[in-house]
Formats: structure tokens, C-alpha cells, sequence
């Protein structure tokens, strides 16, 4: 069976957002990152929001809700693993770099709705954001 292009990005960022709520400690601070990536590669671009994640993960993806984040934008753009999706950004020409900026945005957008949906919040009633 053919899938689309939106049905294989929501499937892949089920399975990342599935994985990463596992850990409820891990999933509280996994959580921020889902609801702001878009709105830091609309101010400040792909490579710079990506470098954000690189450089406060140290390099590492596991244990780090940090890297853990940027490999799952990447990976459900359909790009790898987060490094050389940032390296990719920061070698790009500006057709591609708009491009994988396209993709990151559909991508982050599929983990926001997926973390919303499975991580719970901080608010006092234990209810998830709607």
C-alpha cells in the first residue's frame, strides 16, 4: 500500500512521540521543544534554530531531549539523523535550503500535534492541551 507524503510524516512522528513519552521526565522537557521549533526556524531560519539544538545537546541524541528532538524532525523530513540534517541546512544553496526549511516546518508541525495528543502537560488538572 502507497502512502502520502502527510500520512508517512504522521506515522513516523507517532512513533518518535511515542517513544519519547515513554519517559514521563523525559517527555516534560521533550515537550518545549515540539511546541517552539517552529517558531524559532520562522524567526531566526533552519540552520540557526537547528544549531540552537545541536549546540544545547552537546552532539548527543540519547538521554537529551535536545538532540533527541532535532533527529526526530529529521527523521520524520525523511533526512537522517538530526547532524546531518544541520550540516545539510548549512551546505545548502537557497533552493534546497528553502526546501528542507519546507520540510522541517511540515515536520515539526506532525510532532507538536503527536506531543500534544500523548505527552500530558504541567497544568494542575492533569488534562492534556487541547
Amino acid at each position: 500500500m502507497t502512502q502520502t507524503r502527510t500520512q508517512r510524516m504522521a506515522r513516523l512522528a507517532l512513533e518518535r512521540v511515542q517513544q519519547a513519552a515513554k519517559d514521563k521526565e523525559f517527555a516534560k522537557k521533550y515537550k518545549p521543544r515540539a511546541m517552539s521549533f517552529a517558531t524559532m526556524v520562522m524567526q531566526s531560519g533552519l540552520a540557526q534554530a537547528a544549531g540552537f539544538l545541536m549546540a544545547k545537546s552537546g552532539g548527543k541524541v540519547a538521554g537529551d531531549e535536545y538532540g533527541q528532538y532535532l533527529d526526530d524532525v529529521a527523521r520524520v523530513a525523511g533526512q537522517g539523523s538530526g547532524k546531518a540534517f544541520f550540516e545539510e541546512a548549512l551546505r545548502a544553496d537557497l533552493a534546497r535550503y528553502r526546501l528542507l526549511t519546507r520540510e522541517a516546518l511540515d515536520a515539526s508541525g506532525w510532532l507538536k500535534r503527536m506531543t500534544q495528543t500523548l505527552i500530558a502537560s504541567d497544568d494542575k488538572s492533569g488534562q492534556r492541551n487541547p
